[in-house]
């Protein structure tokens, strides 16, 4: 009876790690862009509108700075509140 249970954790093992071995084949990662990646509707602000100052002293950016981002704002008049 101990053999037989022996050999089935053997088997068990192997095909596990039959199995983890096999996986770095089978992803391929389809979801990667294979382009580099561009902004849509791009707008120019300056850095102190969208970074807090410990965003730009982590960056070396300064505060008049021009940065391109997007901008994702619905066309037309807003039904909510703005800070």
């Amino acid at each position: 009876m101990k053999n037989i249970a022996t050999i089935i954790g053997a088997l068990v093992l192997a095909t596990g790690a039959a199995q983890a071995a096999g996986l770095n084949e089978t992803n391929s990662h389809n979801d990667m862009p294979t382009a580099p990646v561009t902004a849509q509707n791009p707008v120019q602000v300056k850095a102190a509108q969208v970074l807090s100052p410990s965003e730009r002293a982590r960056r070396g950016v300064s505060a008049n700075a021009d940065l391109t981002v997007s901008d994702f704002s619905a066309p037309g008049p807003r039904s909510t509140y703005t800070r």
